[in-house]
């Protein structure tokens, strides 16, 4: 059998398997809550130190040798979107493996990375192509892996595996779980199709009159406590939101790419409404609406083409 505390096995030989999608479904199902990509990543490599290899059929037979986690490089060509590896200094001396997301990569000096886990993006500086900080960075990480496999400390072998052959953990991890239609993402976590609780037809419509008001494009989870009645609490009510938020197209749009959405509204909310203020089509000088007068879902329509429902509010 394969060690699994010999580089050779995660270089060469690691391939995730149905049985560790089967666990973290387990997982999360008993938790009730979602889970990120590093913790995910973490729980794996440490149920194959703990445990031994896997055998079997990979879970994505057809997983590509060039990864789409990598480790980084500050002289990497990086766009957003983008996943990463990084070691991060969590207290004096103390580096941890994080995954994250690129989510600003224009700037020559820095990217911008929200790593998993970690409220604040953080960014990382740029370096040349075999320049001394190029070298010094590399040189860290070695240094860093190094260390914490001397260790007999099974969570710093964690971390020293993921930071020296996290790319194909997670990279592997990554695909299988995009692949498999057990499990939903949202902002960088990993959550149970099943699990998730839908909000009404009621509360969407609450929640679209709720935005109207709204300037800017919001996160999911900043619409969470807009939400009347409220939602089934934790993880199970947000990722419901979610999901129904993608399913209703005709009234809310992702005003950005990826996995990170933040929602506007589409179209105008469903009616019935009763403005508080007045208002005129700027265009034929028609009245519209007067205070504390239901308006039809025509005169709606026309308030949200003119860019005055919210004005009427």
């Amino acid at each position: 059998m394969a060690d699994p505390f010999s580089d050779r096995y995660w270089r060469e030989e690691f391939q995730v398997v149905p049985a560790d999608l089967d666990r973290i479904a387990a997982h999360i199902r008993k938790t009730s809550q979602a889970h990120d990509l590093t913790a995910l990543a973490r729980r794996v490599v440490r149920g194959r130190l703990r445990h031994g290899p896997e055998t079997g059929v990979p879970a994505q037979p057809a997983w590509a040798e060039d990864p789409s986690v990598r480790l980084w490089d500050p002289a990497g060509e990086w766009n957003v979107g983008d996943h990463v590896i990084v070691a991060r200094l969590v207290r004096r001396g103390v580096h941890e493996a994080f995954v994250g997301e690129v989510i600003e990569a224009g700037s020559f000096q820095g990217v911008k990375i929200q790593l998993d886990g970690i409220e604040e993006p953080a960014t990382y500086q740029r370096a040349a192509p075999g320049s001394d900080n190029a070298r010094r960075w590399h040189a860290k990480v070695r240094e860093v892996v190094a260390e914490k496999r001397k260790s007999p400390d099974l969570e710093e072998q964690v971390e020293a595996i993921l930071l020296a052959r996290g790319e194909r953990v997670a990279s592997q991890l990554l695909s299988a779980l995009r692949a498999d239609e057990r499990f939903v993402r949202l902002a960088g976590r990993w959550f149970l199709r099943e699990l998730a609780a839908l909000p009404t037809d009621a509360q969407l419509t609450a929640l679209a009159w709720a935005m109207v008001a709204l300037s800017e494009p919001q996160p999911t989870d900043a619409l969470v406590s807009l939400m009347q009645p409220s939602l089934t609490p934790g993880d199970p009510g947000l990722f419901g939101l979610y999901l129904a938020l993608r399913q209703r197209p005709d009234l809310f749009e992702n005003a950005d790419p990826g996995q990170r959405p933040r929602w506007v509204l589409a179209g105008p909310p469903p009616g019935p409404f009763t403005p508080c203020h007045a208002a005129y089509d700027p265009e034929t000088y028609e009245v519209l609406c007067l205070p504390r007068e239901p308006v039809s879902p025509e005169t709606i329509r026309r308030l949200w083409d003119r860019g005055l429902l919210r004005a009427v509010l």
